[in-house]
């Protein structure tokens, strides 16, 4: 099978074709309970922007962590302690429930999309933001010198 010059670069063989796989589903499982929850919680019971956004914002952290923890990210996340792994996920949670929030605030605010269609848009810069910040920081293993990007 004869591929795309493209896809026969470096940087596409340096893809763990498994790992990617497995952070895609995951996060459709995560995205899934965050939506769900901050619906229920902005319309059901109705507790305005912020309180939904941080209630459906931790239902998705534990929901996440427990994946990428024990499953997508196992490899590099035994290497450490579950307490450096919990301690670098609720660093990089509040960085992240801070961007979720002032990207839906603004959203709702300059260009008059609603939270929930505003939840895909934070939703697709937070998939790619998230891997990152986990691949990088959260399940990286443990420090050894300098970090290597």
């Amino acid at each position: 099978m004869n591929l795309h010059q493209y896809y026969q670069g470096p940087f596409y063989n340096k893809i763990d074709k498994a790992l990617a796989f497995a952070y895609v589903v995951s996060g459709f499982i995560t995205s899934a309970a965050d939506y769900l929850a901050f619906t229920f919680f902005f319309s059901v019971v109705p507790l305005g922007l912020f309180t939904a956004t941080v209630i459906a914002y931790v239902i998705g952290l534990v929901v996440s962590y427990i994946q990428n923890r024990y499953w997508v990210f196992r490899k590099t996340a035994s290497e450490q302690g579950e307490g450096t792994n919990l301690w670098r996920y609720g660093v990089f949670l509040l960085v992240n429930l801070g961007l979720t929030y002032l990207i839906l605030s603004a959203l709702e605010t300059y260009f008059g999309l609603t939270p929930y269609l505003g939840k895909f848009v934070v939703g697709f810069f937070m998939f790619f933001w998230i891997y990152l910040g986990n691949t990088y920081f959260v399940f990286r293993g443990p420090k050894i010198g300098p970090i290597k990007l």
